[in-house]
This record gives C-alpha cells, sequence and structure tokens, in this order.
C-alpha cells in the first residue's frame, strides 16, 4: 500500500483532527517515496527492529496492570474534602452573597478560607497581621477604581465596608475589620453581596476567631480514577523518544481523558499524546482512505497512520484504536526515529497491561 503524501491540514494542524477536516486534498507519490508502516518497522537491513527493540529495552515501559475500568472512565472520581473552616461556618459564608449557585467550601486554613462556584463567583474570608496586611482601601474590586470606604459599627476595631463604584452605583462587596491585632477580610467576588449579609459574617468571625484551632492548610481535590501522565513515566518515554529532562521534557493533562508528553522545541520539537475519546470520534475508515494501515491485535480495531516531514513539517504516526464504546489515539510527533514503530510499541503495551 503506498501512502498519500501531501494533503491540507486543519487549523490546529495535527493528525487528531484530520478526521473532521473536511478539506483534504492528496496525491500519490512515488514508489520509492512511499512506504507502508511494516517497511518502516522492518527494513530490509533490520535496523528499523533494532533500533526499535533498543528503545524498547532501554525505556523499560512498566507492565503493571492498569485498572481497565478507570481507563475507559468507568469509575467514578473522588473527591477529597477539606475540614470545616476554623472560623467560620458554611451556613454562613455561603449566605455572605446572594445567590443561587452552589457554592462549595474549596480551601480552609487559619489565614483564608475560600467557598466558591469556580474561580470568578466566590466569598473568600483572610486573616493576616494588621501591622502587615494590604489595607483595605488598596484592596478594589475594579482595577483603576478606587473603593468608597464606609465606617461601621463594629465588629471589633476599625470597621468598614468597601462598595464598588465602576458601574456608577455603590455596590458592596468587601468588609474588614481589626481585631486582636488582626486585620479579617471578607471579599465577594462575582455575586451580590450587601451590608447585613456582610456584617453577619463578620460578627461570627469575630466571636470564633478567637479560639478557633489551629489547622494544616487543605484544598479541595478531585482525584482522577486514573492519572494518564503515570501510565508512562516521563523517563521510559523519554528513552522511547531520545529526550532527557535536560532536553525540558515534561508530561501535563491532555484534555478531558489524556496525557501528553513533551521535550524540545522549533526543529528540535518532540510529542506523544496518549488520549481517550468516544467511539468513532475519528472515522478509522477516513484514515484508511489517507493512506492508513489496518493494525491486528488491538482492541475491537486499530488504524496507523504515518505523514513523512517535508516542508518544514518534522512528519508523525497516529494511531486509532476502538474498543467498545471508546477510541483511543496514540500521535508521535517531531524528530522521534521510526516514530511510526515507536507508537505501536506504546499502543501494545498499554493494550497489553487491561
Amino acid at each position: 500500500m503506498t501512502f498519500r503524501n501531501t494533503f491540507t491540514l486543519c487549523a490546529l494542524g495535527t493528525v487528531l483532527t484530520l478526521a473532521a477536516c473536511g478539506n483534504e486534498t492528496s496525491a500519490t507519490g512515488s514508489a520509492d517515496q512511499s512506504a507502508s508502516v511494516s517497511q518502516q518497522a522492518e527494513s530490509a537491513d533490520g535496523s528499523a527492529d533494532d533500533h526499535a527493540s533498543e528503545q524498547g529495552a532501554r525505556a523499560a515501559l512498566p507492565t503493571t496492570p492498569l485498572n481497565r475500568d478507570a481507563l475507559f472512565g468507568l469509575v467514578a472520581e473522588t473527591v477529597k474534602e477539606t475540614a470545616p473552616c476554623p472560623f467560620l461556618s458554611d451556613t454562613t459564608a455561603v449566605a455572605t452573597a446572594e445567590t443561587n449557585y452552589e457554592l462549595v467550601r474549596r480551601e480552609v486554613s487559619n489565614e483564608a478560607c475560600r467557598w466558591s462556584k469556580n474561580a470568578g463567583f466566590s466569598v473568600v474570608v483572610s486573616v493576616a497581621p494588621a501591622a502587615t496586611a494590604t489595607p483595605l482601601r488598596d484592596r478594589v474590586y475594579n482595577l483603576d477604581t478606587p473603593p468608597v470606604v464606609k465606617d461601621q459599627p463594629g465588629p471589633g476595631d476599625a470597621a468598614v465596608i468597601l462598595y464598588d463604584t465602576a458601574w456608577e452605583k455603590e455596590r458592596p462587596y468587601a468588609m474588614g475589620f481589626e481585631q486582636d491585632e488582626k486585620l479579617v477580610t471578607i471579599f465577594v467576588t462575582g455575586l451580590e453581596t450587601d451590608p447585613v449579609r456582610l456584617a453577619a459574617t463578620a460578627e461570627e468571625v469575630a466571636a470564633k476567631l478567637p479560639t478557633a484551632p489551629t489547622i494544616e492548610k487543605q484544598y479541595r481535590e478531585i482525584v482522577p480514577a486514573l492519572e494518564f501522565c503515570e501510565i508512562w513515566s516521563e523517563e521510559s518515554v523519554g528513552s522511547l523518544i531520545d529526550a532527557t529532562p535536560e532536553d525540558g521534557l515534561h508530561s501535563a493533562v491532555y484534555g478531558a481523558a489524556g496525557c501528553k508528553w513533551s521535550s524540545g522545541y522549533g526543529a528540535n520539537a518532540k510529542s506523544v499524546t496518549l488520549a481517550r475519546y468516544g467511539q468513532g470520534d475519528t472515522s478509522l475508515d477516513r484514515m484508511l482512505e489517507m493512506g492508513g494501515e489496518t493494525i491486528s491485535g488491538l482492541g475491537d480495531r486499530a488504524v496507523i497512520l504515518t505523514r513523512a516531514a517535508s516542508d518544514g513539517y518534522l512528519g508523525d504516526s497516529a494511531i486509532w484504536v476502538d474498543v467498545g464504546e471508546h477510541q483511543f489515539n496514540i500521535t508521535l510527533s517531531g524528530t522521534i526515529p521510526n516514530h511510526a514503530a515507536v507508537a505501536e510499541t506504546l499502543a501494545r503495551n498499554l493494550f497489553s497491561r487491561i
């Protein structure tokens, strides 16, 4: 089978998006310029086989079993909750804002507690030494709009409420007071509040703060059922693609369920991506039409497509594997020797462990 070496790329320019582009054009290259996946992996003198075997041995890819249900997203993530805030109850904290959003306790310490829907909608109560804390007048809601500060009867000393005037109307957003040489600040972001709500929160903090227990800083964490970046270590991937930490090799979460290992820049860039999608996300028939080949022994159906380096593009290989209702993709791109063979090595290692 000959590969078609020329086609128009989508905006992202990655092989992952080719099935959805719909604007590819192709031309058949000459026989001496095209090679099948098997020809790349099994050259006449056996050099590719030797190289892949050498890489595989050095990489020491793990053989430990993977939790199939976790890999396929059938196991729910778990949540690591925080301890209660030492100086404010959840009920009062949530009541600080007038909203129908669910505000969840996400950060807890003796210095700050935070309840939020997300980063843009939150209630934060902080406690800091009054001598070094940021002055309340500098805690603006909108940049370049100094707050209007109104004195309050309490609690503590120097109690004030801050109002934002960016929209030509005074909107309360924070309250502060001093107690036992501490500055307490209640700051509401993205949500409506009022002086009564702010004062109620301040009163509870003032009452609880003197006897608040000392705790360690904690965050609410979402723990995925499987960390995709732990399927292969950076060391094992780096060995396969001839990259080291000194080359800047690192891994990072990729999409909703996946990981990307990257190294180098420009002409020296290399990357490996592993991701799980829904079955049919990429049409394997379309990949075959574009010059791909079927691979046996992987899932229900597997196809590999390789593009050679050209016009400054460093070339890549991608494998799609359909398993039940899921589709897995492994893509290698950049200056990786025999990337088709390495991609297949990774794919077979993955599915041998479930």
